[in-house]
């Protein structure tokens, strides 16, 4: 009986350490990705699809950079320039389109050059994406009157 005990608590140990390096793998890459810029969750849809797949998008200096929500790379799956990025209005999502962990959010039809996709944003994001787009970093266009 004891050998069984000594398993089942080595069986849980186990499973909770998983759990911790898991969420602590998880912290530090968010933190890592957002590196004092600006970080939230969005869905992005590619054309022909119905399936949203949600991640980070990034406002740098001069790109938007979205991440895959899950898995352990820290580079952008996607990188759209901010001079070639166009927004669309937004859409609000309804029905079967909605996505459970946005809720209120809307569909942003976006293309990059000949590149188009879609993104779910909430109300503030969409704000913020609009706001990036249409700033400059310092000492972009500074000779501009």
């Amino acid at each position: 009986m004891p050998s069984a005990l000594i398993s089942t608590e080595v069986l849980i140990g186990t499973l909770l350490m998983a759990a911790v390096v898991v969420l602590a793998t998880t912290y530090l890459r968010r933190r890592y990705i957002a590196k004092g810029l600006p970080l939230t969750l969005c869905g992005l849809r590619r054309p022909g699809t119905d399936r949203w797949r949600l991640g980070l998008i990034r406002f740098g200096d001069n790109a938007l950079e979205w991440y895959t929500l899950g898995g352990v790379s820290l580079r952008p799956k996607r990188r759209w320039l901010r001079q070639r990025l166009l927004l669309d209005a937004p859409v609000p999502l309804q029905g079967a389109e909605s996505i459970p962990l946005l809720p209120g959010a809307s569909r942003v039809p976006c293309s990059d050059g000949d590149d188009r996709f879609d993104l779910a944003l909430q109300a503030p994001a969409y704000t913020a994406l609009r706001s990036w787009q249409e700033a400059s970093p310092p000492g972009y266009n500074v000779n501009v009157a």
